[in-house]
C-alpha cells in the first residue's frame, strides 16, 4: 500500500516538474488556440452556381442559351435557391443512380446525348416540409447540372461577389422577402388554365373544348394542353358539351364532374336536361358558367339564347338574373344598354323586349384584355346583342386585371386581339388571330420579344382564364400532367 503511495506521489511531482518548467511560454492564448472550433456542417454542393450550358432534353430541338445566362443557383444547409425559386432549411438526401435507367424513368429522355452525364452519378434530392424541390447531379467538385422544365441545365461553382451577379440576386430576393403576401410587385412563378372553343364539326356539328395550362416561374416555361375544360374549385373539376339523341331528336347539355376528391355534385341517378339543339360554352369560373343556345332549329349561328348558371346544380339549368351579382346597378345598366340597342335599329322598341326576361339572358365574352357582360334577345327572326358596361369581378370571375393599358398593348402589338396579366406581374399572355404570346412585363411596358409563342387554331374563342401563383403552381401542373400532355409547338424566342 505504502509503496503504491510513494509510486503516485512520484509521478505526480514529474507532472508538476515539467509543466513548472515550460510554464513560463504558456499562456491563456495557448490554451484557447489548442480547441478547435466546431466546424460547421457542409454538403457537397455547398456555394453559389451560375450558367454554363443547356440541353433541351428532346431531341433535335433547339435552344436558345441568351435565355439562360443570367441563370444562377445557390445552395447552402440554411435554403437553396434555383433561379428565382427558393426553399427555406432543405433536406438533403444523397444517391448513386444508373443514368440511363434514371433519365428514362424521370424525363424520357437518354442521357447519352449529353456529354457531361456519366453513366453511374451521384444525384442530391433536395427536399423542404416534405415536398420535393429539386435533383442535383453532382458532376465533380465545382460542376453541377439540374432539369429545370424541358431543359438540363449545366452549372459551374463560381464567386458572384467577384461576377457581379449577387446584388442583382439580392434586390429581386429582397423585393420578394419585403413585399406583403398579398400585394406583391412581382411574384416570379405563375401559371393560367386558358380553356378554348373551337369551330364546330362541319359534319357532325360537334363543338370542341381544349385547356392550355401555361406556366413561367421567371426563367422556363411550360405548357401543357388538356382535353375539354378543366378548371379549379376546391379539388379539379372538368366540364364537357355532351351531343346526345333525346326521343329522337339530337340535343346538346353540360356535363360537369370533379376529378379529384368527391363528386359533390354527381347522384348515383341523374336525370339530364338539355337546354337547347346546340350549346355553347362562353365563360367558365370557379362557379359560375356561361352558355349560349338554340332551343329548335339545324342552325347554331346565331345562337338565341344567353344565360349564366351556377356550377352547383348547373344540371337544372336556372339563369342568375344580373341582379343577383350587381343589383339594381346591374338592372340600371341593362335598361341604358337597351336603350342603346334600340335607338339603334327602326325595327324594334323597348316596350317589345321584356326587360326582366333580359336581365336573365346575359352571360360573358372577352372583350379587349378584360371579360365584359352581353345580353341578346330575339325579335322575330333577328337575334340582337346588347353590350353591357359593367365591369366583371368577383364572383362572376375571380381575377380580371391588366397593369398595362389595353391602348399601350395594341400600340406595341397591333394585330392584339386580347390579353391576360398574371397576377404579380410574371408575365403577359397576348393573344393575336394564330398565336399566344407570352410577354415579360417590364414595368409599365412588355419585353420587345415574347418569351415563347403558342399556337392557336384563328377560330378558336377564349372562354376561360383561371390563375394560380406560387405554390399552388406545382400542384396544378401535376394535374395538367396527369390529364393531358406537355404540347411540342411551342416557339422558343426572346
Amino acid at each position: 500500500m505504502f509503496s503504491r503511495m510513494q509510486k503516485a506521489i512520484t509521478l505526480i511531482c514529474a507532472a508538476a516538474f515539467l509543466l513548472l518548467a515550460g510554464g513560463c511560454n504558456l499562456d491563456m492564448n495557448d490554451v484557447s488556440a489548442s480547441i478547435a472550433p466546431p466546424r460547421h456542417q457542409e454538403i457537397p454542393i455547398q456555394g453559389e452556381y451560375k450558367f454554363q450550358q443547356v440541353f433541351h432534353l428532346e431531341e433535335g430541338r433547339f435552344v436558345e442559351e441568351t435565355n439562360f445566362r443570367t441563370f444562377t443557383a445557390e445552395f447552402s444547409l440554411a435554403g437553396a435557391r434555383i433561379g428565382l425559386e427558393r426553399v427555406g432549411e432543405p433536406g438533403y438526401v444523397s444517391k448513386l443512380v444508373h443514368s440511363f435507367d434514371y433519365f428514362l424513368e424521370r424525363y424520357r429522355s437518354n442521357p447519352e446525348r449529353f456529354p457531361f452525364i456519366q453513366g453511374q452519378m451521384e444525384v442530391l434530392s433536395i427536399s423542404s416540409e416534405g415536398r420535393s424541390f429539386y435533383d442535383i447531379f453532382v458532376l465533380n467538385e465545382d460542376e453541377i447540372a439540374l432539369v429545370k422544365g424541358n431543359h438540363l441545365i449545366k452549372m459551374v461553382r463560381t464567386d458572384f461577389e467577384k461576377e457581379g451577379f449577387g446584388p442583382l440576386l439580392d434586390t429581386k430576393m429582397n423585393l420578394l422577402e419585403n413585399s406583403d403576401a398579398e400585394d406583391l410587385a412581382f411574384e416570379p412563378t405563375a401559371g393560367v388554365l386558358i380553356g378554348l372553343r373551337g369551330p364546330r364539326n362541319e359534319e357532325t356539328k360537334e363543338s370542341s373544348y381544349r385547356t392550355l395550362w401555361i406556366t413561367h416561374d421567371g426563367e422556363v416555361q411550360e405548357v401543357y394542353e388538356v382535353d375539354d375544360l378543366l378548371f379549379p374549385r376546391k379539388e379539379f373539376w372538368k366540364l364537357e358539351v355532351r351531343r346526345e339523341e333525346v326521343e329522337g331528336v339530337t340535343k346538346e347539355r353540360l356535363n360537369i364532374y370533379a376529378i379529384t376528391g368527391v363528386q359533390s355534385n354527381v347522384k348515383e341517378e341523374l336525370l339530364y336536361e338539355y337546354p337547347g339543339t346546340f350549346v355553347d360554352v362562353t365563360f367558365l369560373s370557379n362557379n359560375h358558367v356561361g352558355i349560349v343556345y338554340t332551343e329548335n332549329g339545324e342552325t347554331y349561328d346565331p345562337m338565341e339564347e344567353a344565360m349564366t348558371l351556377a356550377v352547383d346544380g348547373y344540371n337544372s339549368y336556372q339563369p342568375q338574373p344580373i341582379g343577383d351579382f350587381y343589383g339594381e346597378e346591374g338592372e340600371l345598366e341593362f335598361q341604358e344598354a337597351l336603350f342603346q340597342v334600340v335607338s339603334r335599329n327602326e325595327a324594334i322598341s323597348s316596350s317589345e323586349v321584356h326587360l326582366a326576361s333580359l336581365y336573365q339572358r346575359f352571360s360573358l365574352k372577352r372583350q379587349h384584355g378584360h371579360w365584359a357582360v352581353e345580353a341578346r334577345f330575339k325579335e322575330e327572326e333577328e337575334v340582337y346583342k346588347v353590350p353591357v358596361a359593367l365591369r366583371v369581378e368577383e364572383p362572376l370571375v375571380a381575377y380580371d386585371t391588366l397593369t398595362i393599358p389595353w391602348t399601350r398593348i395594341k400600340e406595341q402589338i397591333p394585330q392584339a386581339m386580347d390579353a391576360f396579366n398574371a397576377p404579380g406581374n410574371s408575365f403577359m399572355l397576348v393573344r393575336t388571330p394564330k398565336y399566344l404570346m407570352m410577354y415579360r412585363i417590364l414595368g409599365d411596358e412588355l419585353s420587345k420579344e415574347p418569351l415563347q409563342i403558342i399556337e392557336i387554331k384563328e377560330r378558336e374563342q377564349i372562354v376561360m382564364a383561371e390563375w394560380a401563383r406560387g405554390e399552388f403552381v406545382r400542384r396544378w401542373t401535376d394535374v395538367a400532367a396527369r390529364e393531358g400532355r406537355k404540347i411540342i409547338f411551342v416557339q422558343n424566342r426572346r
